[in-house]
């Protein structure tokens, strides 16, 4: 019924047209398989970064250790959202948005209405972003970012593991512990303005359900004042992380 819908709507446009006194132009067989194989090349390319742009989300969360923050309360939670990568997300709709409306110029566009292709985008998107991030593609460039090997976007993935220390948020390995004070030390390599040594005190109010030790990565949420870290919550980082 809908392509039924669409073929009168076409011939109205086309009659009302010729009424105006406009010309109907024809094209080639040839035209309509270049525009097709062009929009489809388009549409591809876009899905491809799509997914690449919202597998690099969920791998700067994770490698950035900031899904601890979701566990450290209300200020946590607030932290987390403030460091999330919205600029990417936002980037990632645009491009769906994009490639919903290339959709649309098909044939097949017009038998679905708008939520649905995007919803159906959405999910192919998703789980090709999936797979590249079970691959070590995202790794791969954070090393060469790190070691200063990546022209193009090696400050976006140079930036995963800062300590945003502007936002309360410190990391860093467990050199000395004593009793509820600690010191940490972090370098990410590229020598800048996070690395250091921090001291860290843990306020009686702030229990922790494990103990420290030397060498244990830390990734910790709380004010630096006069040049000590008081924490609001502490995660330990496994081996991988």
């Amino acid at each position: 019924m809908n392509e039924h819908n669409s073929q009168l709507e076409i011939q109205k446009k086309v009659f009302e047209r010729i009424r105006g006194g406009g010309a109907a132009h024809m094209h080639s067989r040839t035209y309509f398989v270049a525009r097709i194989a062009l929009t489809a090349a388009v549409a591809l390319l876009t899905l491809a970064v799509s997914a690449f742009v919202l597998s690099f989300i969920v791998f700067s969360i994770h490698e950035s250790d900031e899904q601890f923050l979701l566990g450290f309360g209300s200020r946590g939670v607030a932290t987390f959202f403030a460091l999330f990568p919205w600029l990417s997300l936002v980037a990632d709709i645009l491009l769906l948005l994009l490639l919903e409306w290339l959709l649309q110029g098909f044939k097949i566009g017009y038998r679905f209405s708008l939520l649905s292709v995007f919803i159906g985008v959405l999910a192919v998107s998703t789980v090709l972003a999936v797979v590249v991030d079970l691959t070590p593609l995202h790794k791969t460039l954070l090393d060469r970012a790190d070691s200063g090997r990546l022209p193009v976007g090696g400050e976006m993935y140079e930036s995963i593991r800062d300590s945003h220390q502007d936002q309360g948020v410190f990391r860093g390995t467990v050199t000395s512990v004593q009793g509820s004070q600690f010191v940490i030390t972090h370098s990410d390599g590229d020598h800048d303005a996070d690395d250091g040594t921090q001291t860290v005190i843990v306020p009686p109010d702030v229990a922790l359900d494990f103990s420290l030790h030397v060498g244990d990565r830390v990734y910790v949420l709380g004010s630096l004042t006069n040049g000590v870290v008081q924490a609001r919550g502490i995660g330990v980082l496994t081996a991988d992380q």
